[in-house]
């Protein structure tokens, strides 16, 4: 699909979430990529940074901007990419204030997201 990937299907979300797939201690952000998928993030509270796969209109983003506007504030999505010249894309991440990091963790586990803290 031009301009970033497709939809995931349903059978792919089912059986994606059907084991729990433990994410090892990481170093970077390319190797928390490699453990994501459309219903898992990863929030390293180091950092105060939360990863995720997936286009801007797929669910995790939806409901961070859903979250967020609640608290009249936009977050800003970065891509990452798997490569020094930026041509293959990777997660993305948002960077979350301490008061933000609850209500938007609870609201992605609401609606069925995984969510590694580390």
């Amino acid at each position: 699909m031009p301009g970033g990937t497709g939809p995931v299907s349903a059978s792919t979300i089912a059986a994606c979430t059907k084991q729990d797939r433990a994410i090892a201690p990481v170093v970077n952000a390319n190797e928390i990529f490699f453990n994501l998928d459309a219903r898992r993030v990863f929030y390293d509270g180091g950092t105060s940074q939360l990863y995720f796969v997936g286009t801007v209109q797929e669910l995790v983003p939806r409901t961070i901007r859903a979250t967020l506007a609640a608290q009249c504030l936009d977050p800003v999505f970065e891509q990452l990419h798997l490569d020094c010249h930026h041509l293959i894309n990777g997660a993305q991440r948002v960077t979350l204030g301490w008061e933000q990091v609850d209500a938007v963790l609870v609201a992605l586990r609401l609606v069925g997201v995984r969510t590694t803290v580390r």
